[in-house]
């Protein structure tokens, strides 16, 4: 799993002079974050299924290919689960 595309949605800070530009949201953060678990989940489809047909995949880039998908998934339910602790608590709070 390659986690350039990981690092380069994560914004930057700047020390200096320069201004940096405006930093995405996080509703656009977790939308690339989802999109990039899609990605995931599909080439792991393929592969998988390219396997049970017959094609020519190594065994191991298919079992690479459902780990990478599957600690993906259990990172995107944590950051949910977070999420939701995160709402409750602040729903929770006193005026």
């Amino acid at each position: 799993m390659d986690i350039a595309p990981i690092q380069s949605q994560l914004p930057l800070r700047q020390t200096g002079a320069a201004t940096a530009p405006p930093a995405a949201g996080f509703a656009d953060l977790l939308g690339r974050a989802l999109n990039q678990l899609q990605s995931l989940s599909d080439t792991a489809d393929q592969k998988v299924n390219a396997l049970a047909t017959g094609q020519d995949v190594e065994l191991h880039d298919v079992m690479l290919a459902v780990e990478a998908e599957s600690l993906a998934i259990s990172l995107a339910t944590q950051v949910r689960n977070k999420a939701v602790e995160a709402y409750q608590e602040i729903f929770r709070m006193q005026i």
